[in-house]
């Protein structure tokens, strides 16, 4: 017997697609303010339609952020969590508007994350129109700045999260179709290195080369690679010199760290400082700026217990899936450093973010509306345990 949210999903496919190619077709990269804004209020639209109060957060360099509120019938406080924001350039959109290629839509935006933002709507909208909207609240936040890391929206997580049982998050799901569970968190650094600038033919000597200490350092960050599992160092971007014939006085670096615990961020971080306390250039001096920047979202028993019902949402809807432990960031990690139980990867199936072939699969649409509503209304009978579990940690 076919799934009931399962065919209204399908139903409504048509309308979906419609609503996508209006969002996909507006520039919204972060820094174009006058666009994300206007995507914000196409999905303000939306949530009053859900029912929703809706909250804007105002932003001077940013997009304004978004919170609808809306309210069932039970006891369940679930946050959703989209953004708005893309990373193309204006002009992006009139120049590759939404298309349809065989199974695919493909358009700026589409799977990074605008379909993600309207997957959670009519997710909502099946379950009102097919009364399994046994929530208590359902919070939805629209951020418009997530492509530069939530520099401001990351300081509404905390109080927005506090009270919710579980974090849904409408990123993409994986081009295999797995949800994500755990994702490491990140830290990022800028290495400066101060050296003394010679003449490199006449009198080398008299110089400091702070390439080279850049150097040693680099190969001395890239061997704390490992030390513990999952821990990676990329010395990513330097920056040196001025001309061939002198010996360079400055260089930087910026350097990326990921891992999988909090213990782990705050060894490498150490290390890091062990490095740049000890140069191997007589005459050089570094300095360091940075720290942990993103909690990792670990998989906790809470969140495991999420991720089994995320997977029995699947098999209601036909189909199967599977779990992915994410190197990338997300806004995932705040709501998982605040403790709530958390889930990414909840959207449609798309790729190639980020590219002129960002794509979406046609076919995963319904199916992944169907998940996440089910998903939704199995927290709605369930967040006693999440709670439970939650709370033992």
């Amino acid at each position: 017997m076919t799934d009931p949210v399962l065919t209204y999903a399908r139903e409504q496919q048509a309308a979906f697609l419609a609503d996508l190619a209006e969002m996909v077709n507006l520039d919204c990269g972060t820094e174009y303010k006058p666009g994300v804004d206007a995507a914000g209020a196409m999905m303000r639209r939306h949530l009053l339609s859900l029912g929703a109060e809706v909250v804007a957060f105002p932003l001077d360099d940013y997009g304004d952020c978004l919170l609808g509120t809306l309210r069932g019938s039970g006891e369940a406080n679930i946050f959703l969590i989209g953004h708005l924001d893309t990373v193309y350039p204006v002009g992006t959109a009139e120049a590759r508007p939404m298309r349809i290629e065989g199974n695919r839509a493909l358009g700026p935006g589409v799977a990074d994350m605008k379909d993600g933002l309207l997957a959670g709507v009519y997710a909502l909208r099946a379950l009102q129109a097919l009364g399994l909207d046994t929530f208590g609240t359902v919070h939805f936040f629209c951020n418009s700045e997530e492509e530069v890391g939530s520099p401001m929206s990351r300081r509404l997580y905390p109080r927005i999260a506090a009270g919710c049982d579980a974090a849904l998050v409408l990123e993409s799901g994986r081009p295999n179709g797995d949800i994500v569970t755990a994702r490491k968190g990140s830290a990022f650094y800028t290495l400066k290195v101060m050296g003394r600038a010679a003449h490199a033919g006449v009198e080398p000597e008299k110089g400091a080369s702070a390439i080279l200490e850049l150097a040693y350092l680099t190969i001395g960050l890239h061997q704390l690679n490992g030390i513990r599992p999952g821990v990676t160092i990329n010395v990513g971007v330097v920056q040196g010199g001025t001309k061939g014939n002198v010996v360079p006085a400055e260089a930087s670096a910026q350097v990326d760290v990921r891992a999988l615990t909090r213990d782990d961020l705050a060894l490498v971080h150490e290390r890091i400082q062990a490095l740049v306390a000890r140069p191997t250039v007589p005459g050089v001096a570094v300095t360091v700026t940075g720290q942990p920047d993103n909690p990792p979202m670990p998989r906790t028993p809470a969140n495991a217990a999420l991720a089994a019902l995320a997977l029995a949402a699947a098999e209601a809807a036909g189909f199967a899936v599977g779990e992915n432990l994410s190197g990338g960031v997300s806004d995932a990690n705040f709501c998982a450093g605040q403790g709530v139980p958390t889930l990414d990867g909840l959207g449609p199936v798309g790729g190639d973010d980020h590219s002129p072939d960002e794509y979406l699969e046609l076919d995963s649409i319904a199916p992944r509306i169907a998940m996440l509503a089910r998903l939704i209304h199995l927290i709605s009978v369930r967040y006693g345990e999440l709670r439970s579990l939650r709370s033992s940690l």
